[in-house]
């Protein structure tokens, strides 16, 4: 069996010199995605998720020889049935991608292997009294746990983040139900659901960053743009 393949672009936005891929027109967004462009107050917050979803729409456009603006994408939650759950390409359900954002700091996977899941987050943003009942296991928590100093807390939520994502059920699973995924150890962090690994990508200075494949077979290759 080959083996699976992940691409992922984790960028600052606030570093690039101009709109990271594509046009800079949102135009080329969806009805949803404009909703969601037209409530972000800040400028850095708009430019972050409009290069986010022009990237991922140029991506995917590329690998399919569609005009972006024509990719059709269902967003159906699982549990209120809202359009903010996982993204689903309708014109390809078989590419699965997963997309996040943590100020300028943007991340996006794409792959045919799997479901999958990426996130990235500001290591200060993990900096908050009550951390540990929130994410950690009791399992992990105490002296010493797991995320005890700054980055380890970082790395720590967005591979259950991550995990969650690739698994389809968001935040309806809390994340100190289950102990965090080892890298590249096939896991089960939710009974009767598919096992899935997690590996750890490279991040902007400040932040953590985590790709999780449904998957029992073992590490996969992460493609980094």
């Amino acid at each position: 069996m080959a083996e699976a393949v992940v691409d992922a672009w984790v960028l600052d936005t606030a570093a690039s010199p101009a709109p990271a891929r594509g046009s800079a027109d949102a135009g080329a967004l969806d009805d949803h995605e404009r909703e969601r462009l037209a409530r972000l107050a800040d400028g850095p917050s708009v430019r972050a998720y409009l290069e986010l979803h022009l990237l991922a729409r140029s991506q995917v456009g590329r690998l399919l020889r569609r005009p972006p603006g024509s990719l059709r994408f269902d967003r159906t939650c699982p549990d209120c049935g809202r359009q903010h759950g996982r993204p689903v390409l309708l014109d390809d359900p078989g590419l699965h991608l997963s997309l996040s954002r943590a100020g300028t700091v943007v991340a996006l996977a794409l792959t045919r292997s799997a479901p999958v899941g990426i996130d990235v987050d500001e290591v200060e943003g993990t900096r908050f009294e009550g951390f540990e009942e929130v994410a950690l296991h009791p399992r992990e928590r105490g002296e010493g746990a797991a995320g005890a100093e700054a980055q380890g807390r970082a790395t720590t939520w967005v591979r259950k983040e991550a995990a969650l994502k690739a698994l389809g059920v968001g935040l309806l699973i809390e994340p100190a139900s289950f102990v965090t995924p080892r890298p590249g150890v096939p896991s089960e962090v939710v009974p009767g659901l598919p096992r899935l690994v997690v590996v750890d990508i490279a991040a902007p200075v400040g932040h953590a960053a985590a790709v999780a494949l449904l998957s029992a077979d073992g590490p996969f290759e992460v493609r980094h743009h």
